[in-house]
């Protein structure tokens, strides 16, 4: 199920909701997922599918034989290298559908990035040294949900643990958080599980008094995650005694501030440590701050040039002093051609030294760059891929070697020390 255009339905893609209003041809916000999508236009005929089979009904001669052999021949290469080719570009299942059925199964992946769950978790996982993920995927055909571990080296699967539950019955209470060498997983059935990390072997399971709506780990510390609960039972999980103990929300656990998230108007994954609201950024003058986002002795104000044109600025400072070291234009380049800011492109993280965050251009074009936290140098800037649909980034996640950049129902991973691609995962 892709999450882009809505090519067959007045349901929103992502999760199935039925939208009252939503007429061909239109962006429409779901209120029940927050997800956005594109309605399909007032026409759209069905695809025409073209049937080559053999002729037995009557022989015919040699000559004409071998012609309608070389035109089979050629319409099946012709077909497979169209699949081929939309395979090597990613395209998504929605951009699939006027091919015939066969050719679709061939041509995606069997599963998606469920972005609805937010970026991954930056884990040791795999034997090498390169950095792996775990996150939540979705698989196509019965649109199951899974936890699943990836290596970094070649984005390749290491295990899985599920099913838990369908998209509809699960997405609302499916998260995962890893504490050292677990990974602490929530299902709808109101259980949290403990998985190894480097197996996916489980390890423990405890009964919870309600769904879970949240997760929030402890950066400093005992391996402590604290846990939302829909009942409002909230609950603290230490992994090393293996108990659960009623606490309300404790300070490693932010709330979002209004006006000042960094994960973008999408808010999805958890609280993006170190993000605060405007209110800690230095006066500058013809600057307006949105967020605050610190990481040790680095502090970086996103904002937009104000009054004026609202072009994306960012400040850097330093969190003590309050002291400006660095202003600059988030969008390189010629400025007339970045787009003004708005709340989809408001996305920020710092990690390792780098400030990274999006910005888009008015031709439509996304670009992810980074700037060195302490002078303002940038450091690179890189175009997203186009992908048909909506193509905005729906949220990203940055450690101190690699972007994770959540596209639709894909997962596009960058090296943070240059910005290149490393690799796609979930198409």
């Amino acid at each position: 199920m892709s999450q882009g255009r809505d090519l067959l339905s007045r349901h929103c893609p992502n999760c199935g909701a039925s939208l009252d209003g939503a007429g061909p041809g239109r962006t429409i916000l779901c209120r029940y997922c927050g997800h956005t999508f594109q309605t399909a236009p007032e026409f759209n005929p069905p695809p025409r599918i073209i049937v080559v089979r053999p002729s037995v009904a009557q022989p015919v001669p040699a000559r004409r034989a071998a012609g309608r052999s070389v035109l089979s021949i050629f319409f099946t290469l012709f077909v497979v290298g169209v699949a081929g080719f939309l395979s090597v570009r990613g395209r998504s299942r929605a951009a699939l559908v006027n091919l015939p059925s066969q050719i679709v199964a061939s041509a995606v992946a069997d599963f998606m990035w469920d972005t609805v769950a937010g970026p991954p978790i930056p884990a040791a996982v795999g034997s090498t040294s390169v950095e792996g993920f775990v996150g939540r995927i979705r698989t196509r055909g019965d649109d199951s949900l899974y936890i699943a571990a990836f290596e970094g080296a070649k984005l390749g699967q290491v295990w899985k643990v599920g099913p838990l539950g369908t998209y509809s019955q699960a997405y609302q209470s499916t998260f995962a958080s890893v504490l050292g060498r677990s990974v602490v997983v929530t299902d709808y059935r109101a259980n949290l599980h403990v998985y190894d990390l480097a197996t996916g072997h489980e390890t423990r399971t405890l009964k919870l008094t309600d769904r879970a709506k949240g997760l929030c780990t402890a950066t400093t510390g005992k391996a402590r995650v604290w846990i939302e609960m829909s009942d409002e039972k909230d609950v603290v999980f230490d992994l090393d005694a293996g108990t659960t103990t009623a606490a309300p929300r404790p300070a490693w656990c932010p709330e979002s501030e209004s006006g000042g998230d960094c994960r973008g108007w999408l808010t999805r994954g958890p609280p993006r440590q170190g993000c605060a609201g405007p209110d800690g950024a230095p006066k500058v003058s013809a600057f307006q701050a949105i967020n605050v986002i610190t990481d040790g002795d680095a502090s970086v104000a996103l904002g937009k040039k104000h009054p004026g044109t609202a072009l994306p600025v960012a400040v850097g400072f330093d969190p003590k002093t309050k002291a400006v070291r660095w202003q600059a234009a988030v969008a390189s380049g010629d400025q007339t051609a970045a787009a003004e800011s708005s709340s989809t492109a408001v996305m920020d993280a710092m990690a390792g030294g780098r400030f990274v965050v999006s910005y888009e251009l008015t031709s439509k074009g996304w670009h992810f760059t980074a700037f060195d936290a302490h002078s303002g140098q940038r450091v690179w800037d890189v175009p997203l891929r186009s992908i048909i649909g909506i193509d905005d980034p729906e949220g990203f996640s940055l450690s101190a070697t690699r972007v994770y950049v959540m596209r639709s129902s894909s997962l596009e991973v960058y090296d943070a020390k240059n910005g290149a691609l490393v690799g796609t995962l979930g198409e």
